[in-house]
């Protein structure tokens, strides 16, 4: 199942070991409160390396909107290259905590965040929607990362993981250019037709044309319980979220969005990952969609799907990618893969 769109881009699902596609998986359940239920928040923050710094960071969004985060790396060296890992929707920064020191401890400068309205930023100052989310913060955290990676000469080399909205959103970040290699886990083109027949489309249209709305209009905002887990959705984000959703053109058919829209200043390394268990938030043809949207860019853009059995798990699904269980299996598989792409991520590449 390889797939190529357009000229610059190389080709794509991986098929060779050792992210084979398998028969026979294990599917985590359809059920949006099920998936969403299974976000291990707790745990997430547990320490691993003692040597790893966490400190506590101020930046601003590009249109001057104050935004949290914290910074990781190992104390006793220096960093070799610079990562920004950008949050899903509802989803908050801690939980990405153990795979920022996991990757602080392989030599990279680490930077977390919340969005605006989420996690120490609720309440926001100001709108607090997926527009501002997906130009603003995620512009604003690219911004912070590359200020960090020229701090030394030459400067280092800077890595994108987007999660679901972190890589759905790069289509309009300001400042692509900066971004040496990028991977999307579960990031898709949220069109709800993309998901596939049945139940898991059937549900898709359901949660944006009338749950959204719904909860909003009652409440204001997307109770976290709403969503199924997770954390409350400002009413703007929630009904950007719904609207786009609905829209064959996703985030191209919102007035506001379409001139921020230019994937094609994208110049890295991109790795898309779908994950064979992930039916409900990341189906393989809403990957694709997102994919295709870097089909005009110099970049180079790659499809990669990972099965559970690759990594000798029963179930992965949209969020097991970030879980402490990941740490042995699923994120040496990804950086490696990237790595090998992008030498410069090594350690010592910059000496050479």
């Amino acid at each position: 199942m390889n797939h190529l769109f357009g000229n610059t881009m190389s080709t794509a699902l991986i098929t060779p070991a050792p992210v084979a596609a398998l028969s026979g998986a294990t599917l985590a359940s359809p059920d949006l409160a099920h998936l969403h239920a299974h976000l291990p928040f707790e745990d997430a923050t547990a320490p691993q390396e003692p040597v790893i710094g966490m400190e506590a960071t101020h930046f601003a969004a590009t249109d001057g909107h104050p935004l949290h985060g914290h910074w990781f790396e190992a104390r006793n060296r220096g960093a070799h290259a610079v990562a920004v890992v950008a949050p899903a929707t509802g989803v908050p920064q801690r939980y990405y905590h153990a795979f920022a020191r996991w990757l602080a401890a392989r030599g990279y400068a680490v930077l977390c965040f919340d969005y605006r309205g989420m996690g120490k930023h609720a309440p926001a100052r100001g709108r607090a929607g997926m527009r501002e989310w997906v130009r603003h913060d995620l512009s604003g955290a690219l911004a912070a990362g590359h200020a960090r990676s020229t701090r030394t000469t030459p400067r280092l080399p800077l890595l994108w993981v987007g999660h679901s909205l972190g890589g759905n959103g790069l289509p309009l970040v300001e400042g692509l250019a900066h971004i040496d290699a990028a991977i999307t886990l579960g990031s898709q083109f949220g069109y709800w037709r993309l998901w596939p027949h049945g139940w898991h489309r059937t549900v898709t249209r359901v949660f944006f044309g009338h749950w959204v709305p719904l909860w909003v209009r009652l409440t204001g905002r997307l109770p976290g319980w709403a969503l199924g887990g997770g954390e409350t959705l400002p009413g703007a984000a929630a009904m950007d979220w719904s609207r786009w959703g609905m829209s064959p053109g996703y985030f191209r058919d919102d007035p506001a969005c379409a001139h921020w829209y230019q994937p094609h200043r994208f110049q890295g390394h991109m790795q898309l990952w779908s994950i064979e268990d992930d039916k409900t938030f990341g189906p393989v043809d809403a990957v694709d969609a997102l994919a295709a949207c870097f089909g005009q860019s110099a970049g180079q853009v790659e499809r990669l799907h990972l099965h559970p059995r690759t990594v000798g798990r029963k179930a992965v699904g949209h969020f097991g990618v970030f879980q402490r269980v990941a740490e042995t299996r699923i994120w040496p598989l990804v950086l490696n893969h990237i790595e090998a792409k992008v030498p410069r991520l090594r350690p010592g590449s910059l000496e050479k």
